[in-house]
C-alpha cells in the first residue's frame, strides 16, 4: 500500500463575502467556475501553501473538463473579475511551460491575507465582461462550425 495522501482531506473555504459580491454573482460561467475549482485542487495537492506558485497547463484544464479553445478567454476573465492572477512563465521555445496562477481570494505564498482583488468589481462592470465573454464563446462556436462546413 502507498504512502497516505493527507492533502486528499484539504479544503478551501469560501468567504459569504465573496459570494455575494457582484464579481461571483454575474460570474454564473462554466468555464470559469472550473477553472477556478482546478486552480484549487492544484493549491490543495501543494498543502496550501504555495499560492501564486500554481502550475496548471492548458492540456491539465483540458482534462478537467474545459475546451482549449476557451482556455484563454476564461483566463482572462478569471483576471478581469479578480479571482486570479497569472504570471506567464518563459519557455524554451520548444515546449510551452504552464503559466503560474494565484488565487485572489486565498493567502499567497508566505503571506497571511488575501489581496481580494475581486471587491473592486461593480455590479455594472461584471456584467459587462461576462456579456463580452459570453459573446466572444458565440462568435469562438459560430467560427467553428463555419470553418467545419467549409471543409466538408
Amino acid at each position: 500500500m502507498g504512502k497516505p495522501r493527507s492533502w486528499l482531506k484539504s479544503w478551501v473555504g469560501h468567504r459569504l463575502e465573496m459570494y455575494v459580491s457582484p464579481a461571483w454573482s454575474e460570474a454564473r460561467v462554466g468555464p470559469l467556475r472550473a477553472m477556478l475549482e482546478r486552480l484549487e485542487i492544484e493549491h490543495l495537492r501543494h498543502g496550501g501553501y504555495n499560492n501564486g506558485e500554481l502550475f496548471v497547463s492548458y492540456t491539465q484544464f483540458v482534462d478537467f473538463g474545459i475546451s482549449r479553445k476557451s482556455i484563454k478567454r476564461t483566463q482572462q476573465l478569471a483576471v478581469d473579475l479578480g479571482f486570479i492572477e497569472v504570471t506567464y512563465t518563459e519557455g524554451d521555445g520548444v515546449i510551452r511551460p504552464p503559466n503560474a496562477y494565484r488565487l485572489t481570494y486565498l493567502p499567497a505564498k508566505g503571506k497571511t491575507t488575501p489581496t481580494d482583488e475581486w471587491k473592486t468589481i461593480t455590479k455594472e462592470k461584471a456584467k459587462r465582461l461576462v456579456e463580452a465573454f459570453r459573446a466572444d464563446d458565440k462568435a469562438a462556436a459560430k467560427a467553428t462550425k463555419k470553418t467545419i462546413r467549409e471543409a466538408a
